[in-house]
């Protein structure tokens, strides 16, 4: 029997992370409490969580760093968690670099420096095959990411797009992906484009998709049927930052597993709300056992 793949095609980034009481209004300045130096990007994220979630499933992970000692760190970090690194390619210049600033209530702004993220001279290669799952975001440059989308889909893969962030033209992309996970905002963003209500969408492309909403849990809609709600796990917010990247992991990870979408999400729920928990963008001792520990506790 073939082994689970997962495969992230995605951003890697090096988080500086700012920690405040509030966030400044346009032209203030405020004084941060705290400095934390991590790796994160979206992808990376994403990578991390599926591989510490599901430890049966194997997980790669393709993009871009810098010719800096960041770049080389943030790629030795997502091997010691478990990931193939194998397809990150080096290139000239500095690694992607995301300025976070965190509130007393956990909540978060986020300005992001593309660097090697954005810069592909070639199509990346993709090597999946018929039951893979790949994980997609928009952090990359469209082009990059439909291209990859479209070898996927034409492979057979399960192809997750987690449309994040808001990126004009995104709704092309929609043919070619089976499940679609965003957040209300990121929604919204969507519906405006394709000018239609998400059962029909769903229905229309035959398309799973998944709402996430924070405290308030997640919606389920599959492939145009009923919503189902999905309620949150109790968690005391510390940092929301990557929450949302550890729920799309582990339910790529569950979904290459086997599991059903529900299913699925209900992992990725657990896996978002231990994240919350803690300062960062990744839980440092996200497990398997951690996240059964959490579902069992419901």
């Amino acid at each position: 029997m073939a082994t689970a793949r997962v495969l992230v095609f995605g951003s890697i980034n090096a988080d500086t992370t700012l920690r405040v009481e509030r966030i400044p209004l346009v032209g203030e300045t405020v004084v941060a409490h705290d400095v934390q130096y991590a790796s994160g990007g979206k992808g990376a994220n994403q990578a991390y969580a599926a591989a510490c979630t599901r430890p049966g499933v194997a997980v790669l992970m393709a993009g871009a760093i810098g010719d800096d000692a960041r770049g080389a760190q943030m790629r030795d970090e997502l091997a010691a968690a478990g990931v193939d690194v194998s397809l990150i390619r080096e290139v000239d210049g500095p690694s992607g670099t995301a300025l976070i600033t965190v509130d007393a209530d956990g909540g978060n702004v986020i300005v992001v420096a593309p660097g090697a993220n954005h810069r592909w001279e070639t199509r990346p290669e993709v090597p999946v095959t018929a039951g893979d799952v790949v994980v997609l975001q928009l952090e990359l440059p469209l082009d990059i990411v439909e291209h990859v989308a479209r070898t996927a889909h034409a492979a057979g893969a399960r192809v997750v797009l987690n449309a994040a962030p808001a990126t004009p033209g995104a709704e092309r992309l929609l043919p070619l992906v089976d499940c679609l996970v965003v957040n209300e905002p990121e929604a919204t963003a969507l519906l405006a484009q394709v000018d239609v209500e998400l059962p029909v969408l769903g229905a229309r492309l035959d398309l799973d998709i998944v709402i996430t909403r924070g405290a308030d849990g997640a919606s389920v809609l599959r492939r145009g049927d009923a919503e189902v709600r999905l309620p949150a796990f109790p968690a005391e917010a510390v940092d929301t930052v990557g929450a949302g990247d550890a729920f799309v992991g582990a339910l790529a990870a569950a979904l290459a597993a086997g599991d059903d979408l529900l299913a699925a999400a209900r992992r990725g729920a657990a896996a978002g709300a231990l994240t919350v928990s803690v300062a960062g963008a990744r839980h440092p001792q996200l497990s398997g056992d951690l996240v059964d520990d959490r579902l069992n506790q419901r």
